[in-house]
């Protein structure tokens, strides 16, 4: 599965390489996850808007972004967690949209939409907030957990819309905002012991394959293209 995940998202930057020569730009990126830490405030890499044009209202944009994730929430387990589970991290995310835009004196205007792909890269669980998430949902006085992730590739869709100032023929500014709501397979195995009141240790084992690290927020991008 790891293999044929990543192959996919080399492929999708492969695909954006292919249309650079149509247009290309260079951003500043930053993602308000809905259940998580906020990210780094510039992504380390970041090249958006890189795509090609059927027209002066029509056009199809991808690229690549880089985040550092301080924290993110998960899904997919038996019990409730408002706390970032997973993270800090790295997470590389693919976008392909659909824009459709009028141009209005030296502004356009895009309504954005479709989906993006999703690869974390050295995912760690946030230890202490696991621990306390599995002690809250068991009642018990003290637990420690011994768990392991199986990182999966994942996905979502995005919707949005962006402001382009055109400065000269060949050169823009532009402000892009995009709600994105995705996850990805991120099963949980091990164990976890604990106390209850009573002091007794109890063991127990994990084995969460329905477990999904969540990425739901606002991006907001600054970048230029050329």
């Amino acid at each position: 599965m790891r293999k044929y995940s990543k192959s996919i998202v080399v492929g999708l930057f492969a695909f954006c390489l292919s249309y650079a020569s149509w247009g290309q730009g260079l951003s500043f990126s930053y993602l308000i996850p809905k259940s998580g830490y906020l990210s780094a405030p510039v992504s380390p890499f970041s090249i958006r808007g890189i795509g090609i044009d059927f027209g002066p209202f029509i056009g199809v944009d991808t690229g690549l972004t880089l985040y550092y994730m301080s924290g993110l929430g998960m899904s997919g387990l038996p019990f409730p967690s408002e706390e970032p589970l997973v993270g800090p991290q790295f997470s590389l995310m693919v976008p392909l949209e659909l824009s459709l835009g009028v141009k209005v004196g030296i502004v356009s205007v895009r309504v954005l939409g479709g989906g993006f792909g999703l690869w974390h890269l050295n995912t760690r669980i946030n230890q202490g907030n696991m621990d306390r998430a599995l002690r809250d949902a068991e009642d018990w006085v003290v637990l420690n957990a011994d768990l392991s992730l199986n990182n999966q590739l994942g996905g979502g869709w995005l919707a949005g819309i962006a402001f382009d100032w055109h400065v000269s023929k060949d050169f823009s500014i532009s402000t892009e905002f995009r709600y994105l709501d995705g996850s990805s397979g991120a099963a949980l195995t091990g164990s976890y012991t604990g106390a209850p009141s009573d002091g007794q240790l109890i063991t127990r084992d994990v084995d969460y394959a329905d477990a999904r690290i969540d990425v739901e927020g606002l991006e907001i991008s600054l970048g230029v293209s050329f």
